[in-house]
């Protein structure tokens, strides 16, 4: 499955080649920090961390074009905020860093092209 939408990613950066690299590269090394920060969060069980961090990691999928994994983000911040019980949101989130990882590498192979 493709994950992120290449045309998208172009067109946001007004397929400036330099910008693209520069998102990318950041894009790779910023967000496995903030799924890092989402992971402590669901082992600690703070149910306002879970939402929070699933609340900035959402928008993020935008300029990529994962929008499938943005309504997955956005479930997962409003089951926090509606108190869901932690093994549900940790089963949420199984889903949501599987795909994460398929997405990153789909990045690293296009970073390679750029």
């Amino acid at each position: 499955m493709n994950h992120i939408d290449i045309e998208l990613i172009n067109q946001n950066m007004f397929d400036n080649q330099d910008l693209i690299k520069q998102f990318v590269s950041m894009y790779l090394i910023q967000t496995p920090v903030d799924l890092d920060k989402l992971r402590q969060a669901l082992v600690e069980g703070d149910l306002q961390k879970i939402g929070d961090t699933a609340h900035h990691i959402k928008p993020t999928m935008d300029y990529i074009g994962a929008f499938h994994l943005k309504e997955k983000f956005e479930e997962l911040e409003t089951n926090s905020k509606n108190e869901a019980s932690l093994d549900s949101l940790r089963a949420t989130f199984g889903v949501i860093d599987i795909e994460m990882k398929e997405l990153l590498f789909e990045l690293e192979q296009y970073e390679k092209t750029i």
